[in-house]
């Protein structure tokens, strides 16, 4: 009687090693991508709660009768608006620049804040007030 003996199949050390690895680096890519991307999703709440910041501003300024708009002081820190109170306001500041003289100002708004990593952004809005108009646009 002949025996025959079946050949048990498996996964090596090696194999499982190396899969492991894989594994690893495919996870640790995906968590890089995740980071980046809220990290990108941060920065565009920070513009766009700046632009909202600045825009009021602008508003309001647009709304003063001409000579308090020639009464502004030049580089004032203005204080955020009732409407920004929330805790997720606090991290912004606001500049009005206004320059001009006769019936021309241009006002430069400049908001300030800084993310989550640390590092220090700004955005700036100009608005160039006549006495009989206006005309805004963002840099």
């Amino acid at each position: 009687m002949v025996f025959s003996r079946k050949r048990q199949e498996a996964f090596t050390l090696v194999e499982l090693m190396v899969a492991m690895v894989i594994f690893a680096i495919v996870i640790a890519s995906g968590f890089a991508c995740l980071r980046s991307g809220m990290g990108l999703v941060d920065n565009a709440r920070h513009h766009t709660r700046s632009s909202q910041i600045m825009q009021s501003e602008i508003e309001r300024i647009r709304s003063l009768p001409w000579n308090d708009v020639i009464a502004l002081t030049d580089d004032t820190d203005v204080t955020l608006g009732a409407e920004f109170t929330a805790t997720a306001y606090d991290a912004y500041t606001m500049q009005r620049t206004v320059t001009g003289s006769g019936g021309e100002r241009v006002v430069t708004l400049l908001v300030d804040w800084t993310d989550i990593a640390g590092r220090a952004h700004s955005r700036t809005y100009v608005s160039q007030y006549t006495k009989g108009g206006l005309y805004d646009y963002f840099q």
